[in-house]
């Protein structure tokens, strides 16, 4: 399976210091399904390593991700 394609949510990293997506706004910036386990989405998936390369946070809340810079 091809990796994911972070580039337009690392265009959002860029120009804000935190924001949210939904589920939907996921799939249409990834082209991909947001994983159904929320703990897989925050500690173990492709995008849980993509944001803590940056050194960001990542939370789940009723299927909306947000994220967060570290201080």
């Amino acid at each position: 399976m091809p990796k994911i394609d972070f580039s337009q949510i690392e265009a959002l990293l860029n120009s804000s210091s935190s924001f949210s997506l939904s589920e939907t706004q996921y799939r249409e910036m990834t082209g991909r399904g947001l994983p159904k386990d929320s703990n897989y989405i925050v500690k173990r998936s492709a995008l849980a390593k993509f944001v803590k390369e940056r050194g960001l946070r990542i939370k789940v809340n009723e299927r909306t991700i947000s994220f967060e810079k570290d201080e």
